[in-house]
């Protein structure tokens, strides 16, 4: 077998070498989704390098290391390295890499406006020409899009792009729904009980800018038989540090609080959870589509876009009011015609793997493995 890729040092007779394209803790939880296609193909090596500029890049490249990574520095991410390269932003000097480029999604999807720095732009984070064009020159080699919805939210705003799409689902949404037969499974590791989730997007539209005590009124108003799992979005760790963050929630955490930390955990909390109180962020999209009992604590209707599913879920899921904790969250129902939304939301659900595993494999010029492409069920989080 032919190792374009080894060399005197090297043990397995690698062929390709990928590059993970790491900007925030965000894009590195979505390349967990990603590169689960990869698993238990020795032809194929992966390595990662930090895209700097973020403002919520902050002790990243140390993550990458406590995690077993191997991390390269920008300027090595050359075609004398590397195969592929695959972002899940595209943010960032993405042009200067001298590699093919796949970008995707880090969430569920495009449906947020770009941010800036005195709001929101017009244009939808991810799709804008700003993000996806250098010199007048498309990026990316492919566009990984999670839906067909948003092939057409890309003609409209970069066309020169949208000949470079490829319309894959969300590998994540995948993995979820895989999870889904061992609930139990992941239940009992949480510590049974009935687990009210409260998910925070980041921002000043958020749930946790909004209500930042909430899950600590649950705990305190749900009886002894209920856990709550806070989960926080990776920017806001990355912002005001895992030492803040546990100091505001000290007394909630006493009390029996779950925060789960942000680069591990969500997943199996979703599928183990009973209820969802979320915001206009990616996780209330996931719940929603997997047909959990859903309350929108606070949604940032401002910074979403027109006509996406994130806002069709503001206009039909139920709200969390000022009333009783406790009769809300046992009162709460999924999403009606979940399974309609799931479908507008995520192209060819239970495909994406083998979708993603077939346009990554293209790019890299290689025949796809002989075994069949399936997504992986999610780490099981055990709260304390």
């Amino acid at each position: 077998m032919a190792a374009e890729r080894a060399d005197r040092w090297s043990t397995v007779p690698v062929r390709r070498r990928v590059l993970g394209v790491v900007r925030t803790l965000t894009a590195l939880d979505r390349l967990h989704d990603v590169f689960g296609v990869l698993a238990d193909d020795f032809r194929v090596e992966v390595r990662f390098a930090v895209a700097e500029g973020s403002e919520f890049s902050d002790r990243l490249a140390e993550h990458l290391h406590a995690a077993g990574m191997t991390v390269v520095d920008w300027q090595d991410a050359t075609k004398e390295h590397f195969d592929l390269a695959i972002s899940p932003s595209s943010n960032g000097a993405l042009h200067e890499l001298d590699v093919p480029l796949l970008t995707l999604p880090h969430g569920a999807g495009y449906h947020k406006l770009r941010p800036t720095d005195s709001g929101v732009a017009g244009a939808i984070s991810g799709l804008a020409p700003e993000q996806l064009l250098h010199n007048g020159r498309v990026v990316a080699s492919v566009l990984a899009l999670s839906h067909d919805d948003q092939l057409d939210l890309l003609r409209r705003s970069c066309p020169q792009a949208a000949e470079r799409a490829a319309v894959v689902g969300d590998p994540c949404f995948d993995r979820l729904r895989a999870s889904v037969p061992m609930r139990a499974h992941y239940r009992s590791a949480m510590s049974g009980g009935k687990l009210v989730m409260v998910s925070s997007t980041w921002g000043g539209e958020s749930l946790f800018a909004r209500q930042p005590d909430l899950a600590a009124r649950l705990v305190a108003q749900l009886p002894g038989d209920h856990r709550v799992a806070l989960v926080l979005h990776p920017n806001i760790w990355s912002r005001h540090g895992a030492w803040q963050i546990d100091r505001w929630t000290r007394g909630a955490q006493r009390a029996g609080l779950i925060v789960v930390p942000p680069h591990r955990g969500w997943r199996a909390a979703l599928v183990a959870s009973d209820v969802v109180l979320a915001d206009h962020g990616s996780l209330a999209l996931y719940a929603a589509a997997l047909g959990k009992p859903l309350l929108l604590a606070e949604f940032g209707a401002a910074e979403v876009a027109a006509g996406t599913p994130a806002a069709d879920l503001g206009t039909r899921a139920q709200f969390l009011g000022p009333g009783d904790l406790r009769s809300q969250v046992d009162g709460a129902i999924p999403l009606p015609e979940h399974a309609s939304f799931a479908a507008r939301t995520f192209a060819a659900p239970g495909g994406s793997t083998a979708r993603l595993r077939a346009v990554i494999y293209d790019q890299l010029g290689l025949p796809e493995p002989d075994y069949p492409a399936r997504p992986e069920p999610v780490e099981v989080f055990a709260g304390s």
